[in-house]
């Protein structure tokens, strides 16, 4: 089942990259008073915060960036559905990071929550693992798009990573499906009902944030916001496709679970098949000896065997005669 990490009470953790076609810095913020001057600047800047334990910082970035006080709730609100809102001076967009700190774990989901402006981006995380650094590989490219085009083509960035993720836990999760599938055919490793289940809770929960993904996607399409650029219309329709694919190949992915639910519960049955046909031979090798034991454990005065010198023996062979004609038989029936 799909985790969601907290991170633990400490300050928020404040990173600024100042950037344009000739502009590139980077700065450790400590105190919000020290983002004001990037206000001022002709060029845009990235303002990376990690946590949300910290709520005065919080409140001080809303003010220095007129957020509305709803939309403060949100990035607070860390089970906020994913969505896309406009505002006059900003876009708002909420979504669902997933991935893997230790693929021996379940997928970690987080919330992160993207404002863009006309000069400014900021990207607000909750815990300070990171996948943003190919992002910052791509702003050290000085003829490249990211400090050529507007912050809304930053924005579709981070979302594109983010979604990249999704691929990566899609891949995890299909393997895991794969191996269980092994595993139940070769009969190599005792697999366990709860172990499928929960990799169908995996599915669901990824399809749960991948999703509403899909619906901030449409309404950033349609959007007829200033802040959107219409040259920046492809690379979100190619976001929107690998959505599309990923929620395609959940899909398919749950009808491989419950194919592998009926494949287990036919393994299982199975077994369960030869236990009882085992069983059933045995029991029915021994009905003839009970029979014989049975009559001659009668006690009547007059019978003839019970008075033989060889009748004892002649029982033993009568035994062992009556269980291998049987056993000759099962086998030429190919019963076992």
């Amino acid at each position: 089942m799909i985790k969601s990490e907290k991170a633990s009470p400490k300050d928020v953790i404040m990173e600024v990259y100042e950037f344009g076609e000739n502009v590139l810095k980077k700065h450790h913020i400590k105190n919000i008073e020290d983002i004001r001057p990037f206000l001022e600047v002709s060029h845009k800047f990235w303002l990376n915060l990690c946590g949300l334990e910290n709520e005065a910082v919080l409140k001080e970035i809303s003010e220095l960036f007129n957020i509305h006080p709803l939309t403060l709730e949100d990035i607070k609100n860390t089970s906020q559905r994913p969505k896309f809102e406009e505002f006059d001076d900003n876009i708002f967009v909420v979504t669902k990071m997933i991935y893997h700190k230790n693929k021996s774990h379940s997928p970690i989901t987080e919330q992160v929550s993207i404002l863009f402006g006309k000069n400014y981006i900021i990207s607000i995380q909750e815990n300070p693992y990171d996948i943003f650094d190919p992002i910052r590989t791509r702003l050290e490219n000085p003829t490249g798009k990211m400090r050529k085009m507007g912050t809304d083509y930053f924005a579709y960035t981070l979302l594109d990573i983010i979604v990249d993720k999704y691929f990566d836990c899609l891949e995890f999760a299909v393997e895991k499906i794969e191996s269980l599938e092994d595993q139940i055919i070769s009969q190599s490793k005792k697999t366990k009902l709860p172990e499928i289940f929960n990799q169908r809770k995996v599915i669901q929960q990824i399809k749960r944030n991948v999703w509403p993904t899909r619906e901030l996607l449409s309404a950033w399409k349609k959007s007829e916001n200033p802040l959107v650029k219409k040259k920046t219309n492809p690379f979100i329709n190619d976001v929107y496709e690998h959505v599309i694919e990923i929620i395609e190949n959940l899909e398919i992915q749950r009808e491989s679970i419950s194919a592998l639910v009926e494949l287990f519960m036919s393994n299982l049955s199975l077994k369960q098949n030869e236990v009882m046909k085992t069983l059933t031979i045995i029991a029915t090798i021994f009905i003839p000896l009970t029979f014989i034991a049975g009559v001659y454990g009668m006690n009547f005065q007059f019978m003839p065997e019970l008075g033989w010198k060889y009748g004892y023996f002649f029982i033993w062979i009568l035994f062992l005669g009556s269980t291998l004609a049987m056993v000759y038989y099962f086998k030429k029936k190919k019963w076992f």
